[in-house]
């Protein structure tokens, strides 16, 4: 009895240690670091510090592009590169560009269904911009004694004209990680050429 007893003691130890080492390697697999990369268009107009290779869509495809974007995402988060130029007969002048930086802001809080948490200004050398972050309801989960938990994402926009040619950048993360250093870098390693 004693000599199955330790055979079975064995097997179901192995048995956990392999799943354990299972368990490890796929948690492993969904927090792997993203591998930060310059990037830069064919046309060279921008280039960023990115989480990996940005993917252009159909727009973007176009020569000459006049309109398009840039993205990459993964298990937890989204980035983006989204470029417009802005028609001719449009007027650049200030009362414009603080019109269309609302406009845009309100368009992403009604669609996200969110709150607004932040806005500021910034500027890339003497472009002025807006940055603004939208907090949206990402699902529940159960937290410490069984209470339900509401999980949020934040969608964290940066948008500015340089010339005639309207950026945007964009990152949407859960809420803990939208102002880590990478994401920060990210935003400011942007450049226009």
């Amino acid at each position: 009895m004693c000599k199955n007893t330790f055979r079975g003691k064995i097997w179901t130890t192995g048995l956990l240690q392999i799943l354990g080492m299972f368990l490890v390697l796929c948690g492993g697999a969904f927090a792997q670091e993203r591998t930060w990369v310059t990037f830069s268009p064919p046309s060279g107009d921008w280039s960023i510090l990115a989480p990996g290779i940005l993917q252009p869509d159909e727009e973007a495809l176009e020569s000459p592009s006049t309109a398009g974007s840039y993205s990459y995402n993964d298990f937890t988060g989204f980035f983006a590169v989204v470029y417009r130029d802005t028609p001719k007969r449009n007027i650049l002048w200030k009362p414009f560009k603080k019109s269309h930086f609302k406009r845009v802001r309100k368009d992403f809080v009604k669609s996200a269904n969110g709150e607004l948490i932040k806005e500021e200004k910034f500027s890339i050398g003497d472009e002025p911009g807006r940055e603004v972050y939208i907090k949206m309801p990402n699902g529940r989960v159960m937290g410490r004694e069984s209470q339900v938990k509401t999980t949020y994402r934040v969608q964290r926009i940066r948008m500015f004209f340089h010339n005639r040619r309207f950026y945007m950048l964009l990152a949407v993360l859960p809420e803990e990680q939208i102002n880590a250093p990478e994401i920060n870098d990210f935003f400011s390693s942007f450049v226009v050429k």
